[in-house]
């Protein structure tokens, strides 16, 4: 049986069933699922489960609606999909809505006319700097410097010895 599974807030891992027919959403007492809270509208959005088929349409709601982080106003719903509802997040949760093929998402590509090379200063996009071997070198004269620092220290330890001797 398909159901609404919530994420967030106060209605973290409270479900709802999603029973065959039109399903309304929203804040007031009128819908089938109520659900108090200020970023909900007073009639939100519905879910329309027919067969083996499930659309949710928004309902010009305030906050908006949201299937896996889009803006939609009408969507057909599948198997794990991330709904938003104003802040509120819900798992849809269908098994037998989920096909056994490969699920597919929109992108949009371009095709490149031209020979394509990444810009002279965009060495590495990580937020924590090059990878190691980028600064290989750098790793090389920071171990050679502190290599002669202790070899200095130690031989003045040395020498110290054999004056106290």
């Amino acid at each position: 049986m398909a159901k609404l599974i919530g994420m967030s807030g106060d209605f973290k891992a409270r479900e709802f069933a999603i029973e065959q027919g039109e399903i309304s959403i929203g804040r007031k007492v009128d819908n089938t699922i109520v659900l108090d809270h200020p970023t909900i509208s007073s009639h939100h959005c519905r879910i329309l489960h027919s067969g083996d088929t499930c659309v949710l349409q928004d309902l010009d709601s305030t906050n908006g609606t949201r299937v896996n982080s889009r803006d939609v106003k009408e969507s057909a719903l599948r198997h794990k999909d991330l709904i938003q509802l104003g802040t509120i997040e819900f798992l849809f949760d269908a098994p037998e809505l989920a096909t056994s093929g490969a699920r597919y998402t929109d992108a949009d590509a371009e095709v490149a006319t031209s020979v394509m090379a990444a810009p002279q200063d965009f060495a590495s996009i990580s937020p924590f700097g090059a990878p190691p071997r980028e600064r290989r070198g750098t790793w090389y004269v920071v171990l050679i410097i502190t290599g002669i620092v202790a070899l200095l220290a130690f031989l003045f330890f040395l020498g110290t010895l054999m004056r106290t001797a």
